[in-house]
């Protein structure tokens, strides 16, 4: 899950080495206490890249990434969904603020996209596969995916979509083939990912209160301080 993405540029808090996730949570057991204090988690790192999010437009919506997704965790929430789903929600677009652009295909800095870039799902999936369940990740991974799926199930679905929706529909894929759609279905979180991708849609609202950055860091430390 991990090949490809050996280094990765987090803004923020420098490069996040591959093989230093794996033995991070040992290593940082190793040293004493009050070393340990100061040094950075990548709890630390993601809570800072979402923070900085909150400068940088969702897309070409009116809302900020930052604002997108506490939106996203709070209609989660409401919705019901366990802490892996909110968390999944939470950070499902995390390769678009958390990551070096030159590695995502679908970026808005598209003069920085470099080669073998791919999706911004999969860049943030494997971002965070390293100390998430595998159905978080998973369900980060196919959210782009779950669009398609929705837009071939669904003709009403494409109809709802914003114009920057419609968009990115065709850069990533378009929509989903038969054959595809059959395997999709087959799969034992697609109910999380269809929740997650309309979850998605819903939140772009402008000026909308939500819960705070602050209030959600438990749930992002109770995963990646660890």
């Amino acid at each position: 899950m991990r090949r490809g993405l050996a280094r990765r540029s987090v803004r923020g808090g420098g490069l996040v080495d591959s093989a230093r996730q794996r033995h991070e949570p040992a290593a940082r057991a190793a040293v004493a206490p009050e070393v340990r204090a100061r040094m950075t988690t990548m709890a630390d790192r993601l809570l800072d890249a979402m923070a900085r999010s909150a400068a940088r437009r969702y897309s070409g919506e009116a809302v900020s990434e930052l604002e997108h997704a506490l939106q996203c965790a709070d209609l989660a929430r409401q919705g019901g969904a366990d802490e892996e789903l909110q968390l999944a929600c939470l950070l499902h677009d995390v390769g678009r603020y958390a990551v070096d652009q030159a590695l995502v295909s679908d970026t808005t800095e598209t003069t920085r996209v470099g080669p073998g870039a791919r999706g911004h799902q999969e860049v943030g999936a494997e971002l965070i596969a390293p100390w998430v369940p595998e159905r978080v990740s998973w369900s980060v991974r196919v959210h782009a995916d779950a669009k398609r799926y929705l837009c071939a199930i669904e003709p009403e679905y494409f109809d709802r979509l914003s114009a920057v929706s419609r968009d990115t529909l065709r850069r990533q894929g378009g929509v989903m083939s038969p054959d595809d759609v059959a395997k999709f279905a087959e799969h034992p979180w697609v109910r999380d990912a269809v929740a997650l991708r309309r979850w998605d849609d819903e939140a772009k609202v402008v000026r909308k209160q939500t819960r705070s950055l602050e209030e959600w860091s438990p749930l992002i430390r109770s995963w990646f301080d660890r």
